[in-house]
């Protein structure tokens, strides 16, 4: 598909006229925009360009990685062991007097609604009842919960960068899609002990879910830590530590 759109190469990417989303992020010595573009009628793509939007680390401590590269990774990784996230379709690169220059194209999950957007609207119109806040609850923290199993922290884990399947919330359970998935994951890093990634990401969705009720935000932390059996050790402690601050 993106050969017979003329769109298989670095370049094409990079001169299509395009409208960002959001505004552009000007940090780490660059810049990073994401635009919206559509394939195909029904296949719609988020394009992040970027400029020397870099991340270092003990193995490039100089010129760094483009945080596009490290996104495109995370991506393959998640798939691979089955979490759910954006589907990526193209990512390269190019230097250009010595700047470095990425593209990274991810496919639109249609049919899905940020949490904050739905946060936003059931502020407005009603609640859902308690049996469908505690199933999107589950949802989410069961995918969270994966994502860590990997030692892998999201490291910006806010209700806007957790995506919620519309049919599946309708209670259409026999819709192939998964609940729930993750976008946003170019600051995403590996970490030794998996207790460290709950803390940072657990703590910041917490502090970002305002209108999530805190007997709901207490219940979510329980659906993560299969709070049903007695905890032990780390568990225990990340328990009492996020229920202080929550």
């Amino acid at each position: 598909m993106l050969a017979a759109a003329g769109l298989d190469r670095f370049q094409a990417w990079w001169t299509l006229r395009l409208d960002e989303v959001e505004a552009g992020n000007r940090q780490r010595g660059g810049w990073s925009s994401v635009c919206r573009h559509h394939l195909a009628p029904d296949i719609g793509v988020f394009v992040k360009r970027q400029q020397d939007h870099v991340f270092r680390s003990a193995r490039h401590p100089l010129r760094g990685r483009l945080t596009a590269e490290r996104e495109f990774r995370i991506l393959l990784r998640c798939r691979a062991a089955g979490i759910p996230v954006a589907e990526p379709v193209l990512f390269a690169t190019q230097p250009v007097d010595g700047h470095q220059r990425g593209v990274l194209v991810t496919r639109e999950l249609a049919g899905y609604r940020p949490l904050d957007e739905l946060t936003a609207q059931w502020q407005e119109t009603g609640w859902p009842q308690r049996r469908q806040r505690q199933r999107v609850l589950q949802a989410v923290a069961a995918v969270v919960r994966r994502l860590h199993a990997m030692h892998l922290e999201h490291n910006c884990l806010y209700p806007k960068h957790i995506m919620i399947n519309m049919d599946w919330l309708a209670q259409q359970d026999a819709t192939p899609a998964a609940p729930v998935a993750l976008i946003d994951l170019e600051k995403c890093k590996w970490r030794l002990r998996r207790v460290d990634c709950a803390r940072r990401d657990l703590d910041s969705l917490n502090r970002r879910s305002p209108g999530w009720s805190r007997v709901d935000r207490r219940r979510f932390i329980g659906y993560y830590l299969a709070a049903g059996r007695h905890l032990q050790g780390p568990d225990a402690r990340l328990w009492h530590w996020l229920a202080r601050r929550g």
